[in-house]
């Protein structure tokens, strides 16, 4: 019988080395096992010396196509013993009116733990963006000055997924220009939605083909002078359409574009906001949105983008707190503006599946990375297994029958 257990030894030998070849994952990776990425920049990190308090945006753009479950990110000042830049200005992590995350650290360097259960705004969908806040302070009103800062990144995919991780080098800057400072920041369009009572917007559960949802934006004054007005680009994603825009709106051929402009919508410094006389330093519009019956889900669209510029009519700081009623032959026009980098912000339009009530499956994005990995590898090493008992009952049978010949070949 050596030939039978030499033979069977060989076999087993290389279907094991098979299983040990393919039960193991590689590590993260998505269906066609691409290195999960992203990008992320800085934005808004100017700031006018006599503001007291700016929020600027950690803008993380999630370029795969499954959703993180872990974000980290750290915030690291670059010192040095001739320059402590912190003893004028510094950043922290957000407090006031929204999170940051689970975070902890102090003014040379701080850090944030983002999770995808705990807090989904802040964890880019696959192919969307995610605008995490970071306040900037200023101790008394400083003279200008410019101070570095490091920020690293890391992201995982997956319970056991092996943190991806980039680091970049900002400035924030100080000027002494009184003049106004807008800001936006446009989520992704995640929810379905409609307009309540009283005007009110709603969200009705998850975004599904043929739905409406809403583009929305907050519009935010952080300097130290007022706009009469404000003028706002607006473009969707690809395959998405307005539901009747706002009579203060222009689109372009294409149904996709439009040119609103608010001239009585004024904006004064936070610390100008008087409800009682109907100043406000932000905002918050939206748009109704559709997104065709006939599209593949899930999908991501991109290419979504919010622009706002500032119009003044050359009035005093206070009397723009106040509808502004212009001439027939006048037109406002931009106003200055401290910060442009954060006068932007794109977004994109998340399609989920509808779910399939028969089977309960539907409603989720495919399954990729480490899990798609597991699942495979312990499929496949079920099989391999099984080859071996059905090899080792066959030539058992073919060994009984051979008679009392165990000669060695």
């Amino acid at each position: 019988m050596a030939v039978g257990r030499r033979w069977l030894s060989r076999t087993a030998a290389a279907a094991l080395l098979l299983v040990g070849g393919i039960a193991v994952p590689a590590g993260s990776a998505s269906a066609v096992d691409p290195e999960p990425t992203f990008t992320f920049d800085m934005i808004g990190t100017t700031i006018t010396s006599g503001a007291g308090m700016k929020r600027a945006y950690l803008r993380v753009t999630n370029l795969t196509d499954e959703t993180p479950s872990f974000v980290e990110f750290r915030v690291r000042p670059v010192l040095t013993p001739e320059d402590q830049w912190i003893d004028k200005a510094y950043l922290k992590w957000a407090t006031q009116t929204a999170g940051s995350g689970e975070c902890d650290g102090d003014f040379d360097g701080w850090y944030c733990h983002i999770y995808q259960g705990t807090f989904p705004e802040l964890v880019p969908a696959p192919g969307g963006t995610a605008d995490i806040p970071i306040d900037i302070y200023t101790r008394g009103r400083p003279e200008p000055f410019e101070g570095r800062f490091h920020v690293e990144v890391s992201m995982s995919w997956g319970r056991n997924g092996k943190p991806v991780t980039d680091r970049r080098e900002f400035t924030l800057t100080v000027v002494d220009e009184r003049e106004a400072d807008l800001a936006v920041v446009a989520p992704d369009v995640k929810q379905s939605a409609r307009v309540g009572a009283g005007g009110k917007l709603e969200t009705t559960g998850t975004l599904h083909p043929g739905g409406t949802g809403a583009v929305r934006y907050r519009i935010v004054n952080q300097g130290e002078k007022a706009v009469s007005g404000v003028r706002v680009t607006l473009r969707l994603p690809e395959k998405v359409t307005f539901i009747r825009p706002p009579q203060e709106c222009v689109l372009d051929d294409d149904g996709r574009s439009a040119v609103c402009t608010y001239d009585s919508l004024a904006l004064v410094p936070a610390d100008e906001t008087d409800p009682k006389d109907h100043a406000h330093s932000a905002v918050e519009l939206h748009h109704l949105v559709t997104v065709p019956a006939d599209i593949t889900a899930p999908v991501t669209l991109a290419g979504g983008s919010v622009q706002v510029e500032g119009l003044t009519e050359g009035i005093s700081d206070r009397s723009a707190s106040k509808p502004a009623v212009l001439p027939a032959n006048a037109v406002a026009v931009p106003a200055a503006d401290v910060d442009a980098s954060d006068n932007q912000d794109g977004y994109a339009v998340v399609v989920a599946a509808e779910k399939d009530d028969d089977n309960g499956g539907g409603g989720g994005l495919p399954v990729t990375g480490p899990q798609a990995g597991l699942i495979a590898g312990a499929g496949l090493t079920m099989v391999a297994a099984g080859i071996v008992l059905l090899l080792a009952r066959r030539r058992r049978s073919v060994a009984f029958v051979s008679g009392d010949d165990t000669t060695a070949s």
